[in-house]
């Protein structure tokens, strides 16, 4: 009689499905912990860019009003007097309404000290009626005499005197004794003549004597002539600054100075949410022209309905019931093996239960719920279920050929001999992971573990885990981090861009205007200032201008004036423009225009800003003595434009990115050429707006570069195609630009 085994057998085998399960669950753990870190960690890193965004929001378009101020200011220091009708001329030249969207407007308060009837009998021959108030006699006046556009609010507050209310007096003072914008805490401005009444503030800019000497506070207090001011309702201002769609998910709360109380309250984006307990919270600061906000942000419950950590719980109940069913599995077949030893053994079982023990291991491989395979230890595959088969992309009448060690990538195959060992030694193999070469050549990634059958120690049986879909969110979840580092990286450099070239124009102005106030020049060097002042505007105003394009650009919001367009003029106009730049630099702009219909559809000044901004690149990237080519040919129902030079070129590496905003060949610490990288893009831009494409072509470093736009004629079928696109609403619009 043979010695019964199973009972030395059975403790070994009984404690493997226990393992699968201790093991699958842990890699549920581990997963369900993964993703919920991964989705905190972008849920955190959204919050962030929310405020930062914000903040740069707020800050950059306050500091954009200041030096609308300090422009004002140089009104007054050009001219010593400055009527109504000039102080109005300049502020529409401004255009704010439009263009500076949230300032009420900008004012000037005249500081006097003698009797104020002289000062409003001056005024009222201007047409300014005008009362001064409060009626009380003082020391020191600071009147409203000039506030543009003077609308119905605007108007009610001409004649009040700023200097007598506390909180407006202490800012005006700030202003006066520090030459620079000062803005004042939280007040209610005299314009607010309706009944809803908002929170506002104030920014001054102090107006000295020309030809004071302002070294001291005291000198600066005797030279002070009035204050170039802009009230701001706070709501509008933030409502027009920061739109409700860009921040859909972050609340805000905007407090005058560092305390946290209802009554410095300046601002709340969403009131509606009080009963919500917001899951990421943060209090900053800004500086407002020497005045400290506190900003309070939270989120709002759509920030938690487009967060990942809603999947954290499908996918550990997901990981429990795999768990549980491969331990039902492993269990079940532990306990077939245990029969089937013990049938073995005994020599008792019948041929019914053999069979019945046999069904259940043909329905544990026919589950097909995972792929598993029946091979021995030399590398033979004897059986495999369908899951396996289609996992390696074989069919069943293959299966003869089929080996796992082929199968296996060679430096996986050190893996395999150990997994071999442990069977053999041990029963069974810890589960780990490894790739499969697929018949088509490609390769899956599986998790594998395994266990000898009974009765035959050269013969497994192992359980394969397609690990596809894990290893791609591993891989999504990697890139997204690398594409969120590279924005940041983007950002930094751009905002690094912004920063030098709005600073380096207003430094020539500022250096120049120093200059002219000494009175100390000839009357060569003073048209030298005038011309270096004049120019160094035009930039700074072409830079805004790129900005705004963009903005507008982006949002969908760029309104085309439709029209037959001459594009042989455009051109024409075009380099008429960029020549003083060429001729700067002694290079030549041939034009060669060979197609007599040359008439599109479009808007005039778009086209031509298309053209000026290929010919300025060219010639910012031209040496001295070099040349620019433009041609215009018609090609079938398109018309081709084409501007090449002879510059430094466009490297193969940054060719694809050459039309993507704020991108530049050079980074902003090592950059050699000026721009902010928005030229080209809007021209991308501009151009798919005209139902046309634009592509960049170059040789190499040093070989040049060329530029073909292609359009479509005035009378081609692109015609109603783009006239259906613009006249479709903004929303819509978008698609255009994108």
């Amino acid at each position: 009689m043979e010695p019964d085994l199973s009972s030395s057998r059975q403790p070994r085998r009984t404690w493997i499905p226990y393992f699968v399960l201790v093991v699958t669950l842990l890699l549920t753990a581990i997963a369900t912990f993964y993703v919920a870190l991964t989705a905190r960690t972008k849920d955190q890193l959204r919050f962030d860019n929310a405020v930062e965004f914000t903040k740069d929001d707020i800050k950059n378009s306050l500091d954009t009003y200041i030096s609308l101020l300090r422009g004002g200011s140089g009104l007054f220091a050009a001219s010593d007097q400055v009527t109504r009708e000039d102080f109005r001329a300049y502020v529409q030249q401004l255009e704010l309404r439009d263009r500076y969207p949230g300032i009420q407007g900008i004012g000037f308060s005249i500081k006097t000290t003698s009797d104020q009837n002289a000062l409003v009998a001056q005024l009222r021959q201007q047409g300014i009626p005008i009362n001064i108030r409060p009626e009380y006699p003082r020391s020191e006046y600071h009147s409203i005499i000039y506030l543009e556009p003077l609308d119905r609010r605007n108007e009610a507050a001409i004649g009040f005197d700023m200097f007598t209310e506390k909180v407006r007096r202490a800012a005006m003072e700030r202003a006066r004794d520090t030459g620079t914008a000062a803005a004042s805490g939280k007040v209610t401005l005299v314009q607010e003549i309706d009944n809803y009444k908002q929170a506002g503030f104030l920014i001054y800019f102090p107006i000295y004597r020309n030809g004071s000497n302002l070294e001291t506070v005291a000198q600066r207090q005797a030279a002070l002539e009035g204050f170039v001011y802009s009230p701001f309702r706070v709501q509008d201002l933030l409502r027009d600054v920061i739109s409700e769609e860009q921040y859909s998910y972050v609340d805000f709360q905007v407090y005058d100075g560092t305390k946290i109380i209802p009554q410095n309250l300046l601002h709340s984006s969403n009131d509606n949410n009080d009963n919500y307990r917001s899951r990421l919270t943060t209090t900053t600061t800004i500086n407002i022209a020497g005045r400290t906000w506190s900003l309070v942000f939270s989120t709002r419950p759509e920030f938690a309905d487009t967060s990942e950590a809603g999947l954290v719980p499908y996918i550990f109940c997901g990981g429990v019931a795999v768990s549980m069913v491969l331990f039902g599995l492993t269990r079940s077949q532990a306990r077939a093996k245990i029969a089937a030893e013990t049938a073995v053994a005994q020599m008792h079982q019948s041929q019914a239960a053999l069979r019945t023990s046999e069904s259940r291991f043909r329905c544990l491989i026919e589950a097909n719920i995972i792929g598993i395979i029946t091979a021995d230890l030399d590398g033979k595959i004897i059986e495999a279920n369908d899951a396996f088969l289609n996992m390696v992309g074989y069919q069943r009448d293959q299966l003869q050929e089929l080996r796992w060690d082929t199968l296996t990538p060679p430096e996986y195959h050190h893996l395999d001999q150990h997994a071999s060992q442990e069977i053999r030694t041990l029963g069974a193999c810890y589960p780990f992971e490894k790739e499969y070469i697929r018949k088509d050549g490609s390769r899956i990634p599986v998790l594998l573990g395994g266990a000898t059958v009974e009765g035959a120690q050269n013969v497994c049986i192992a359980f394969v885990l397609d690990l596809t879909e894990r290893k791609h969110l591993e891989d999504t979840l990697r890139h997204q981090t690398e594409e969120l580092a590279e924005a940041n990286r983007l950002k930094d450099d751009f905002l690094a861009v912004v920063s030098h070239e709005l600073r380096t124009p207003l430094n020539a102005i500022l250096g120049w205007v120093q200059l002219l106030r000494s009175r100390r020049m000839d009357e060569a060097k003073t048209d030298k200032a005038l011309e270096v002042i004049e120019r160094n505007a035009k930039v700074q105003t072409q830079l805004i201008e790129d900005l705004l394009d963009t903005s507008r650009l982006m949002r969908g919001q760029l309104d085309l004036q439709m029209c037959p367009v001459d594009m042989a003029e455009a051109i024409a106009d075009a380099t008429d423009s960029v020549q003083p730049a060429a001729a700067a630099k002694n290079i030549q702009i041939n034009s060669a225009i060979t197609s007599e219909i040359a008439m599109v559809w479009g808007d005039r000044d778009r086209l031509q800003q298309i053209i000026w901004n290929l010919l300025s690149n060219a010639v910012k990237f031209t040496p001295d003595g070099g040349q620019v080519e433009v041609k215009l040919n018609c090609i079938d129902r398109f018309l081709e434009i084409q501007v090449s030079d002879t510059g430094i070129g466009i490297s193969p590496e940054f060719l694809p990115y050459v039309f993507d905003r704020f991108r530049q060949a050079e980074r902003a610490t090592t950059r050699s050429s000026s721009g902010l990288g928005l030229g080209l893009a809007i021209v991308r831009q501009l151009v798919e707006l005209h139902g046309g494409t634009v592509r960049a072509s170059s040789a190499g470093f040093g070989r040049g570069a060329t530029f073909i736009v292609k359009l479509p004629l005035w009378n081609s079928p692109q015609k109603k195609v783009i006239t259906e696109d613009l006249l479709a609403p903004k929303q819509t619009r978008r698609r255009i630009i994108h």
